[in-house]
This record gives C-alpha cells, structure tokens and sequence, in this order.
C-alpha cells in the first residue's frame, strides 16, 4: 500500500512527499538492520550495509515502476521523438523525483549517524576513511587531483549505466550506497544533528552535479535496455530507434556533467 501511494505522489510532481517517503523507509531500514539484524563478518559489523540493501529493496518497486509507466507515455507521444534538443527538460520530473530520492536517504544517514553509534556505519567509515584526507578542504587545484576524482567518478557513473541496463534495481543500490557515504560523512564533520543540513549546503555546488550525473546514468540504463526490447518488438523500429538515440545522448549530458562537477570539486569551488 505505501509503495503504491509513494508512486502517486511520484506521478503527481510532489517531490517534498517522494523526499519525505525516501527519508521515513530509510530510517526504518536502518531501525531493522541495527536491532533485528546485527550480522558481523571477520569483526566487522555489516550494519550500515544492510541497512543500504533494505533501503534499496523498499525503494525500488515505487521508483521502477515510476520510470515504467513515465516510459509508456512518452512513447506514445509522438512530440517527444521530434525534438532532440529539449532532452533534459522531458527528463526533468524523472531527475527531481531521483534527486529528492537521494537527498531524503543522505539525509536519513546523516541523521542516523549522529544518533547511533559509530560501529552501525562501520562499513561507511572504512570507506569513508580510505577517501578522506583527498576531500580535505583548502585544497589546491591539481592535474593528478582532478584525474582521481574523474577516474573514480566515471567508474560509479558505467556501472551505474551497466547495473540500470542490466537490472534496475541496481541503480536504486548504487544511489543509496552513495547516499549513505555522503550522509554519513558530512555527520562526521558536524557538531550535532542540527547542523547536518547545514553542512551539506557546502557540498551542493559539485555534489548535486555529481548525483545527478549518476542519476542520468541510470535513467539512460533504463531507457536503453527497455528500448532494446521494443526495437526487437516494434513494426516500426525507426520510433525505437530515435528513443534509443535519445538514450545515448543522455548518457554523454551525464558524463559531460560529471566532468563539470569533477572541475568543481578539484577547484574546491
């Protein structure tokens, strides 16, 4: 019933709701995974991690089946297979219900964090740990700084494509995990869970670039693997084809977009 009702406010532009539903099944996955499921491996507490594989499964049914049904009618109008250049902008309710997605789970992290204990992130903080002292800030622009950042970044954001072109659900995987370092992370340079949305401000010059190049990865995943199939389907594969030439277009304004976010955060803009 509520992941019905998520997609109805999907469907209805309320993104203030699809951010307040992403926040709530968040918290609750990490309620489960720190009380009802206290797995450890080698030591290690698989908490935080399992608290991302719950997000994951809540969230992906309302967010697939949003791209789904947003899919069938865009193809059924026959406008949007005319104008290549709007692209973005018949995508843009698809990114803003993604963006409010990723932003209620960092959100749900960053508070979890400074609540719980530090060994329910565990996984978080080793990762967290290994990346660190690169996101210091004062930092100097550099060629080898900015080719770090690139390399990592355009990594996640071909097996962000790859997952979403293979299984969906895997992009919804790879946006909680990002998610959750990021919350996780800007919980840790804060004094308390007041200033957590404050400090997040200070990553939205390069970090909402970064995300929403991920999310474009997806999106063109999605769209690309479905369109393989009507391609297969269609009578008329000209209309198949010029949505999967829309598809590749969108995944290099993704990376092209990665590139600008990665030129910010290098720059420490």
């Amino acid at each position: 019933m509520l992941e019905r009702l998520w997609v109805k406010q999907e469907e209805e532009k309320h993104f203030g709701c699809c951010f307040a539903f992403s926040l709530i099944f968040t918290l609750l996955s990490i309620f489960i995974a720190h009380y009802f499921v206290p797995f450890r491996v080698a030591g290690m507490k698989l908490t935080g991690l399992i608290a991302v594989m719950f997000a994951s499964l809540a969230a992906s049914y309302p967010l697939i089946k949003y791209l789904e049904d947003e899919e069938d009618v865009f193809e059924k109008d026959e406008k949007n297979l005319k104008d290549t250049f709007d692209l973005l902008e018949r995508h843009s309710t698809e990114l803003k219900v993604y963006l409010a997605f990723f932003l209620g789970v960092t959100l749900a992290f960053g508070i979890s964090s400074v609540v719980l204990p530090a060994e329910v992130f565990e996984v978080q903080h080793e990762v967290i740990g290994s990346i660190r002292p690169d996101v210091a800030a004062g930092r100097v622009f550099s060629p080898g700084f900015f080719t770090e950042i690139i390399t990592n970044n355009i990594s996640v954001f071909f097996v962000t494509f790859l997952l979403s072109f293979f299984l969906t659900a895997g992009m919804v995987f790879i946006l909680v995990w990002n998610a959750s370092i990021l919350g996780i992370f800007i919980s840790e340079i804060t004094k308390g869970i007041v200033d957590v949305p404050l400090v997040a401000l200070s990553y939205l010059p390069h970090g909402i670039l970064e995300i929403a190049a991920y999310i474009i990865a997806g999106l063109s995943g999605f769209f690309l693997s479905h369109e393989v199939g009507l391609v297969l389907e269609w009578e008329d594969k000209s209309r198949a084809i010029k949505l999967m030439r829309d598809s590749i277009l969108f995944l290099v304004i993704g990376f092209i977009v990665l590139v600008i976010a990665a030129v910010i955060e290098s720059t420490g803009v």
